[in-house]
């Protein structure tokens, strides 16, 4: 049994190095983020991407946001997770927002959701965004121009029922590019991660 958890605490500090993956100090959680997504897709590669401005909106309060979707696993019981989106080339993307717990969706295989609104175009998160319970846009496919140099990915920091806390990232799976102009091309139904 010793064998066991010493492999298990191993294989944490492997993932936790990978940055993706943590675990709280005094042991109380875990998690991994799986992906982010966003409700823009490119039409060819089926690439999920970041759109300052939609040039034909199906609805004008939706010309200059984007639906981000940060999903992630968790052991343990967490409180809340304070989600920042952040650049990797500029400071422009450097915003956060805390969710509690009750706030997050979870999917058919347990893995929460934390969903929100997002302006890339200023960086900031979008006054819609904090809503208890949004409900998850359908993929719109685009043909996107004029690609911003670099692109966002998100941090967690997840707080557990102790109070103790650990920070996990998406970086290492990729960063979600940003376009200045999206073309929508058609609608679909929400992609599988």
């Amino acid at each position: 049994m010793k064998r066991i958890l010493a492999a298990a605490v191993g294989l944490s500090g492997i993932l936790a190095a990978c940055g993706s993956a943590g675990i709280a100090p005094d042991g109380s959680g875990s998690g991994r983020v799986i992906g982010v997504s966003t409700e823009y897709a490119t039409d060819g590669q089926m690439a999920f991407v970041g759109c300052d401005e939609i040039t034909n909106p199906s609805t004008v309060s939706r010309a200059r946001s984007t639906q981000v979707i940060v999903k992630f696993a968790t052991g343990g019981t967490i409180t809340s997770v304070k989600v920042a989106v952040k650049g990797d080339k500029t400071n422009v993307y450097n915003q956060e927002v805390t969710l509690q717990a009750s706030d997050l969706k979870k999917d058919s295989n347990g893995d929460y959701k934390a969903i929100f609104d997002f302006n890339s175009a200023t960086g900031k998160f979008l006054p819609n965004s904090i809503v208890v319970s949004p409900n998850e846009l359908p993929v719109k496919k685009v043909n996107a121009s004029d690609r911003v140099e670099g692109g966002f990915y998100a941090d967690l920091t997840i707080n557990t029922s102790t109070g103790s806390s650990f920070t996990i990232t998406s970086k290492n799976l990729g960063l979600t590019p940003v376009y200045r102009k999206c073309t929508l091309t058609s609608t679909a139904q929400p992609l599988s991660q």
